[in-house]
């Protein structure tokens, strides 16, 4: 134990004395910890800028156009003679998309002739496209129902009959999770993680290049720890503890100042989050101990871990990926401590469903772990020989 300890203090005074490890485990967590909750505090994405092209300047046609400037998804920000002028005003950024109503419109709703209002959205940007087709879909679909009402009241028919035949059938929507779709809760969620991810394996790849890199004495710290099981404890433990830190400073950010539910077991995620950063840990190490060479072992962390985000199930579902695809993103330790998240976070999900997760997570761990002991009590046996000669040569 007291080897596990004089490793874990020489690491400390090792992060005081490089100031790149200061910024991998603390500074820069930090401050993009901070710039991701005020890029997204607002949470719901409002009052889009689209472009209306009113061909038919009717009163029907006004009465779509202030439903659509009403809704809170989107808001009237320019009113187009043609669709080219509108197609002009999507390309320049100005509008997010364009709203045409055709001359007749009127006319032909009166005549129930079914006219089309047509909305072009920028659907390459998909988060933004849905909303505006949302918004331009509600705010059609409540001008339609109320022309319908009116028209059959204008028959004779009672206001009850009116709407029941204007709507013979109703569907309930219920979200179950995420019901104003906050991007806190879907995307924020997930982002510090993956970042966390990245940055503790890369942190874990520069701190042990300086103690088993090309002209490091890789005996010298598994002889002060007394074994190589405590040297690399006492190697990761410290950033261990800096990132749980964060985490922890992050999550006060998202349940208390944000306002994200937490209906799960704080103990669950505290247990899956050092799981989490002790195998990002250990991928970085293991990259750096099969390349003995920084510069290719950082980019080998950024290829398996960078484009993480893209394979763990939050803008793309995992079940429409290809096996492979899915067996790469199974792997991959942010996948399982998000769902762990969210799963405590927003779903309440029973124990008995959450330790899955948690049971995964352990496993990567460990056998990364097995992997990294392996790997340099192969290299601990290939400097020997070598050690040897030199004691020889000196005396």
């Amino acid at each position: 134990m007291s080897g596990l300890v004089t490793a874990i203090r020489r690491e400390f005074r090792l992060i005081r004395r490089h100031p790149a490890l200061i910024g991998l485990t603390v500074v820069l967590p930090l401050a993009l910890c901070v710039l991701l909750a005020f890029v997204f505090r607002s949470g719901v994405a409002t009052n889009l800028p689209v472009a209306v092209v009113d061909l038919d300047r009717s009163s029907l046609s006004r009465q779509v156009v202030r439903m659509l400037d009403a809704t809170p998804d989107v808001e009237v920000s320019a009113r187009a003679d043609s669709l080219p002028e509108a197609r002009s005003l999507i390309l320049s950024g100005r509008a997010r998309g364009a709203l045409l109503l055709p001359a007749g419109f009127e006319r032909d709703a009166l005549r129930g002739a079914r006219p089309e209002a047509v909305i072009f959205y920028d659907n390459q940007h998909m988060s933004a496209g849905s909303v505006v087709a949302r918004g331009a879909r509600n705010a059609v679909t409540a001008a339609s129902g109320g022309l319908s009402v009116s028209l059959r009241e204008a028959q004779g028919a009672g206001s009850l009959q009116a709407t029941a035949a204007a709507q013979p059938m109703l569907l309930q929507t219920h979200a179950l999770f995420n019901p104003a779709l906050d991007y806190v809760d879907f995307l924020l969620a997930a982002l510090m993680p993956a970042v966390i991810q990245l940055m503790a394996a890369a942190a874990t790849t520069y701190a042990v290049s300086l103690d088993f890199g090309p002209g490091r004495h890789a005996r010298v710290l598994p002889r002060l720890a007394g074994g190589l099981l405590p040297a690399m404890l006492g190697k990761l433990l410290p950033y261990t503890f800096l990132f749980m830190l964060i985490l922890g400073i992050y999550d006060i950010g998202l349940y208390g100042w944000l306002g994200v539910p937490l209906r799960g077991s704080l103990l669950l995620m505290g247990v899956g989050a050092a799981l989490f950063i002790i195998a990002c840990q250990l991928i970085g190490a293991l990259c750096f101990l099969l390349t003995r060479d920084f510069a290719r072992a950082i980019s080998f962390v950024g290829v398996i871990l960078a484009p993480a985000l893209g394979y763990m199930g939050i803008g793309f579902p995992r079940e429409a990926m290809p096996p492979l695809a899915q067996a790469w993103s199974a792997l991959i330790p942010g996948t399982w401590y998000i769902q762990l998240r969210i799963d405590q976070s927003l779903r309440a999900t029973p124990m008995d469903l959450s330790v899955w997760p948690v049971l995964y997570l352990l496993a990567i761990a460990v056998a990364l772990g097995l992997i990294v002991l392996l790997r340099l009590d192969r290299m601990r046996s290939a400097l020997a020989p070598a050690t040897a000669r030199t004691a020889r040569r000196t005396a």
